[in-house]
């Protein structure tokens, strides 16, 4: 009898579910192209407004298709990522009210608030589109984007320039020039290490079609990771793969990250501590890591905060404000990035501001996650994030458009993953063989 064909406009056609998925892949492929530098001149928020273009996909997916059912579980992730940059919008609010701030600082916190918000609802997207196969998707898109991005600084160099650059880059872990070097300066490159240390430590290998595609994945993202030679990024991400093998399936697992939130939020406190009075520098000097003018910058700060509790903060972007000033004023000969995430967070919003955002972060968080899915994936939520923070510490990665949506993309659909139900085994008649193996070891027993 032949098989009655599905209509065009049901939700399970192959031809939508296979259209959204080229969809979702093209559209992050051509944002993450707005990372090559040649375009992130040009056009710095082109990644942001393509990536509009899922949220676009996904809205009219589900007026089409409605899944209440799908949307009310996306209610508890939104609510916890959203409240991230709620809070510290209204904190924000409340500072450039209180200090009479002019209307530019507010536009750039707000324009901040508004690139950190697509990127959330981007991954939610892709969670409520895709549900576990996000995180694979994902990956495949910020692979072509970082492949195509290879190809076509090429020509500036030529090919056998540029494969000298590359392997010189990778022999002497980091002394990038020419071809290499302009790999290196892409928010991409940090987004590989949250995928390498997913597909190492969670990525599920139960089939042997998941086992062949953790492999795939972990390859190729092991490839582009090195390929971008991020060096603090490498010994982090190394450390939170080890940290999560050893970890997972623990039975004080719980405890344990909320713990860790509390600890890591005490430690931010001797860090800035030490930021301020040189004692950072002083140990980084030491053990031989060139800052690069990192510290210098970290002391034209100081005169901008202080270390107390009732220190108020300036409000988002104001260090950015303050850098161009320096510039302006010839103490720097470059806008540089203040390359210093925890001070940069605590110099803009002040004790309350930073107690938000820590404390939603690294203590909430790990109750959240093993709440709405388990341990394991609160553990997840923590090494990425804790493989973050430690680039948070000499870089500028909190807010990088890339690392926000990764961060949460990989934790919900690794979320998704550990929500759906167990496959029903169905029951079957044994054969001879087992029969013969159950009888003779029943008869030893006996």
């Amino acid at each position: 009898m032949k098989q009655k064909a599905r209509p065009f406009l049901d939700q399970n056609n192959p031809v939508i579910q296979k259209g959204l998925r080229f969809f979702f892949v093209f559209l992050l492929t051509a944002a993450g192209l707005g990372d090559w530098k040649t375009l992130n001149n040009m056009i710095g928020g082109l990644p942001k407004a393509i990536a509009v273009g899922v949220l676009c996909i996904t809205v009219a997916y589900a007026i089409i298709f409605p899944d209440l059912k799908r949307l009310k579980r996306m209610k508890g992730p939104a609510l916890f990522y959203m409240s991230l940059v709620a809070a510290l919008l209204l904190w924000s609010m409340v500072i450039w009210i209180l200090n009479f701030m002019n209307l530019s600082s507010m536009i750039r916190g707000c324009s901040k608030v508004i690139f950190q918000s697509i990127a959330i609802l981007t991954a939610l997207s892709g969670a409520y589109l895709f549900g576990a196969e996000a995180v694979d998707l994902f990956a495949v898109s910020m692979c072509l984007a970082n492949g195509a991005i290879m190809v076509l600084e090429i020509p500036s160099f030529g090919i056998a320039a540029s494969v000298q650059s590359l392997i010189t880059c990778l022999v002497t872990f980091g002394e990038a020039e020419g071809y290499a070097r302009n790999l290196e300066i892409h928010d991409i490159t940090f987004v590989f290490g949250q995928l390498l240390l997913y597909y190492v430590a969670f990525a599920p290998k139960e089939t042997p079609g998941e086992r062949k595609k953790r492999w795939r994945m972990i390859l190729l993202c092991a490839f582009f990771f090195l390929v971008g030679m991020k060096r603090i990024a490498i010994p982090a991400a190394l450390l939170f793969i080890v940290y999560s093998l050893f970890l997972k399936h623990k039975k004080f697992l719980k405890p344990f990250l909320i713990l860790q939130g509390f600890l890591w939020v005490a430690f931010f406190f001797v860090y800035i501590y030490g930021v301020r009075t040189g004692g950072v520098s002083r140990i980084l000097n030491l053990v031989g890591i060139d800052m690069m003018g990192r510290d210098y910058l970290w002391q034209l700060a100081g005169e901008h905060y202080d270390f107390s509790f009732g220190y108020m903060g300036h409000g988002f972007e104001y260090v950015d404000s303050i850098v161009a000033s320096w510039y302006s004023s010839g103490l720097i000969n470059h806008p540089y990035p203040f390359h210093n995430d925890i001070l940069k967070v605590f110099v803009e919003m002040g004790f309350p501001g930073f107690i938000l955002w820590s404390g939603i972060q690294y203590v909430i968080g790990p109750i959240f996650w093993t709440k709405y899915a388990d341990n394991n994936t609160a553990l997840l939520y923590m090494a990425d994030l804790g493989y973050m923070t430690i680039t948070y510490l000499t870089d500028n990665t909190a807010f990088y458009f890339w690392s926000t949506m990764a961060l949460r993309i990989i934790v919900l659909s690794y979320a998704e993953k550990r929500h759906q139900p167990p496959k029903k085994e169905i029951w079957k008649p044994k054969s001879r063989a087992e029969m013969q193996e159950q009888i003779r070891s029943m008869m030893q027993e006996g």
